[in-house]
């Protein structure tokens, strides 16, 4: 049910007081709901935090008034004498005795409110009615039965805030924020073409084979105001050698510098020399945590960057908090505040748009798509992301071509893709999507569906069917453990469905769903897997950057599905130079050549989908234009287009 609507009738105590007349208005009318489970409160979309919990009283729900008061913005004062509690805001004052039915409200004049449930203290913190202070201090006010959730909302106007629903990731963990929030930035962006463009860095020059020579932009401050210079820079690479050396990022920059690489010429002069010729090193900096960060901020936990928006609050697994960074060095963002809600279930993410809790949702489900088309914006951009088949190498049954040949030619790539997808991915054959450069999607010829060849390549491979209707080899069963990675929408129902098709081949898989913490332990620390399902991305630099990190054996980053193939790395080492002296077409011939070699002489990996960004808001939110890289909103992208969404009623 709906909470109801009421409003309080203000009767000044003049002339009325003087004539012995005194009006007493009857409090908003009561919340009819059995106290049962616990009660939550929001105000603007953030969930309270109480050390006595919500409870309903005659219908009406108290809560700890300072939590309360101070979340809408009023300051508070405790009489202990009286046990008096006083709230004001602006030119509102709010007075509650404990075990009086009487508040008062002074606005312009005196109210006097009758309360159906008075203040009282519980477990030493004073409980008030919630409805009355918060419409009060002209705050909405509405009740979901189902939930057991009051939101408030304070009189926000919508055009100032932006509130986002994320498919996945984890507030609490800093360096993830920067990738969607644009607390952080990059020491040098990219733009919409993946060209590398100034940043933090204003210039950088190749001095030598070995040595870079970077300028820093004058006058960029941190949120707490300190200025950013050269040895901000030098952070934000040796943070990852140091606190943060395990990880993608660290395992990266641990193979292009140490300690020593770095010389501090003058306030706004760094010098980098590498630990080995690294073309790559400005496409490096383009990556997202290879950012800003103040040192002793980061001692301290604290999330203070360089970046058009200002960390202001977090709540774990329920929001962060970003507000406008009115002294930024660029153009400033259009919202004065952006809520990022994650929410992992898809549906939920496309219910709470629909109840109006959120503007906007990341990765809606596929099915319900062309149905939102008719109420919202519907964005489908592309995303620079490959969804693959990963197979582990350390394995032995997958050391065997044969296995790993069947496995790509035994399911029906183009039914399973439309099917899953709904007409917003296409079937893949390269690592590299065709919309970006680089891609050998023309050049490979790709597996097709042929369930009977793949069943010979099965026998051929040393294995033979049994009466349990799945092949095993001298006595030992054939059972591929076949993960995925869960956060990413669809892949349960595409992991599924080849694995339906295994079966009929006489593969068994033991399918298994990773969230994001699980799959680096199993996939990449471990290689707990013998299939993984997963996505190679545009994390940073050029379309290249996804052969170097799938690819590369000297890359440096763990990864049990990797192939160590000295023409593969020879091939991509060549492209890297090409591509570092402008000689794209010369990169591209390396790079397809690597691809076609990877992926049909040696099988390393099957390629199955090119996925999209989808995003979906409501018809208000205008501007939104994903980044064409993994992440949907990049913290180095050179056009900043998320700080031009705005609101147009």
């Amino acid at each position: 049910m709906n909470l109801p609507k009421s409003r309080f009738v203000l009767v000044l105590l003049t002339a009325m007081l003087v004539a012995g007349l005194l009006n007493i208005t009857v409090a908003p009318a009561a919340i009819a709901t059995p106290d049962k489970q616990a009660i939550k409160v929001e105000v603007d979309n953030k969930l309270l935090a109480f050390d006595v919990s919500p409870f309903i009283e005659k219908g009406r729900v108290l809560v700890p008034a300072r939590t309360l008061f101070e979340a809408l913005g009023a300051s508070v004062e405790w009489d202990g004498k009286s046990k008096t509690v006083t709230a004001e805001k602006n030119d509102t004052v709010i007075k509650l005795t404990v075990g009086s039915k009487i508040a008062s409200i002074t606005q312009r004049g005196v109210t006097q409110v009758v309360l159906d449930a008075p203040a009282k203290i519980v477990n030493g913190r004073t409980m008030v009615p919630l409805r009355l202070i918060s419409e009060a201090f002209g705050a909405k006010v509405a009740w979901d039965d189902q939930s057991r959730l009051v939101r408030i909302a304070t009189g926000v106007p919508a055009k100032e805030e932006l509130v986002i629903a994320l498919n996945t990731y984890s507030p609490s963990k800093a360096f993830k924020v920067a990738g969607c929030t644009q607390i952080y930035e990059p020491l040098l962006f990219l733009n919409r073409k993946l060209e590398v463009q100034p940043g933090l860095v204003l210039s950088w020059d190749r001095l030598d084979d070995l040595t870079w020579s970077l300028k820093i932009r004058e006058g960029v401050k941190f949120h707490n105001g300190k200025e950013f210079d050269a040895e901000s820079a030098k952070f934000a690479f040796t943070i990852y050698l140091d606190q943060l050396k395990t990880g993608y990022v660290g395992q990266r920059v641990s193979q292009v510098v140490d300690h020593n690489s770095f010389k501090v010429v003058d306030k706004y002069t760094l010098e980098i020399k590498t630990l080995r010729p690294y073309p790559f090193l400005p496409n490096l900096m383009t990556h997202g945590s290879i950012a800003g960060f103040d040192p002793e901020a980061i001692s301290k936990g604290e999330v203070v960057g360089t970046g058009p928006f200002k960390f202001k609050e977090e709540v774990k697994d329920q929001y962060v908090i970003v507000e406008r960074n009115d002294e930024y060095w660029g153009e400033k963002p259009y919202f004065k505040r952006i809520v990022f809600k994650p929410i992992p279930d898809a549906n939920t993410r496309v219910m709470a748009l629909q109840r109006g809790e959120v503007d906007v949702v990341l990765y809606p489900p596929y099915p319900l798509i062309n149905e939102l088309r008719k109420d919202f914006n519907v964005v489908v951009a592309p995303r620079g992301c490959t969804a693959i088949l990963l197979f582990n190498h350390n394995r032995p049954q997958m050391q065997d071509i044969n296995l790993r040949k069947a496995l790509c030619m035994a399911f029906e790539k183009d039914k399973i893709v439309s099917r899953v997808f709904y007409g917003t991915a296409s079937p893949a054959k390269a690592i590299v999507p065709p919309e970006v450069i680089y891609s050998a999607e023309n050049e490979i010829q790709g597996w097709s569906y042929n369930p009977n060849e793949a069943k010979r390549l099965i026998g051929k491979a040393g294995y033979r069917e049994t009466d349990r209707g799945y092949v095993d080899k001298n006595g030992q069963p054939l059972k591929l453990r076949f993960t995925y990675y869960a956060p990413e929408e669809g892949y349960k129902e595409l992991a599924e469905a080849i694995g339906s098709y295994y079966k009929k081949i006489g593969i068994e898989t033991d399918i298994v769903g990773l969230d994001s913490n699980a799959y680096y332990k199993e996939v990449i620390e471990e290689g707990n897997f013998d299939i993984c399902l997963d996505l190679v991305g545009l994390f940073w630099g050029s379309p290249s950057t996804m052969l170097y990190d799938q690819l590369y054996s000297k890359s440096g980053l763990i990864g049990y599905h990797r192939p160590e193939d000295e023409e593969i790395d020879r091939l991509l080492e060549e492209g890297m130079e090409l591509e570092s002296r402008k000689d794209l077409a010369g990169a591209a011939e390396k790079y397809k050549a690597a691809q076609k070699r990877a992926l049909e002489e040696l099988v390393v990996s099957c390629p199955i989908a090119y996925q999209k960004h989808i995003v979906v808001s409501k018809k208000n939110v205008k501007g939104l234009s994903p980044f064409p890289m993994y992440r949907m909103y990049f913290n180095g992208d050179a056009e900043k287009e998320l700080i031009k969404v705005r609101w147009e009623e």
